[in-house]
């Protein structure tokens, strides 16, 4: 774990510095809709908040990498005799390519390493919680004003989450303020 972080920041540190005078930065807090399976029973999925920061450097072209570090919540309830909410917090860096249309608008796909930071449950404990989850990440983002801006996004972790919680997903809308 540690030596994929420390792999993340060398990658970002070796880039020419002809890349890093354009970087596109700001700060990022939205709302998103978490949902999951849990075996033998059903859930009811829960709003979450979302924020941090993030970044675009430039590859080549219209090509960049999306990265940052963000907070994120992953709450879900699971039915049954008494509803139990489970909340997962974690801190996510997702790594993405990102296709820029134009300066004001672009796509972008890749993973999120997601490394938890605490866990809850209304009743019982939450077990055996995997970390690093490496959701799948894809969206778009764009500027309505110089500064200002909304990325939307679906991310998807498929696999176990923690002991019974799985499949978890989400769609999310975030507001950008940005420091071009």
């Amino acid at each position: 774990m540690k030596k994929l972080a420390l792999s993340l920041v060398a990658a970002l540190g070796m880039m020419s510095s002809v890349a890093m005078a354009d970087i596109d930065y700001g700060l990022e807090v939205g709302i998103r809709q978490q949902s999951g399976d849990v075996d033998g029973g059903s859930t009811k999925s829960q709003m979450g908040l979302q924020f941090g920061a993030t970044a675009h450097f430039l590859i080549s072209g219209p090509l960049h990498l999306r990265t940052g570090m963000l907070y994120t919540q992953r709450p879900l309830v699971v039915e049954g005799t008494s509803d139990n909410k489970i909340s997962m917090n974690y801190l996510d860096i997702p790594v993405a390519l990102m296709y820029k249309f134009e300066e004001y608008a672009g796509v972008f796909a890749g993973v999120s390493l997601a490394m938890n930071l605490d866990k809850t449950a209304d009743v019982g404990t939450v077990t055996d919680v995997k970390s690093p989850l490496l959701p799948i990440l894809i969206g778009a983002s764009f500027k309505f004003a110089p500064n200002l801006g909304v990325a939307l996004y679906y991310e998807s972790a498929s696999g176990e989450a923690a002991k019974n919680l799985k499949d978890y997903r989400a769609v999310g809308a975030n507001l950008m303020i940005t420091f071009d």
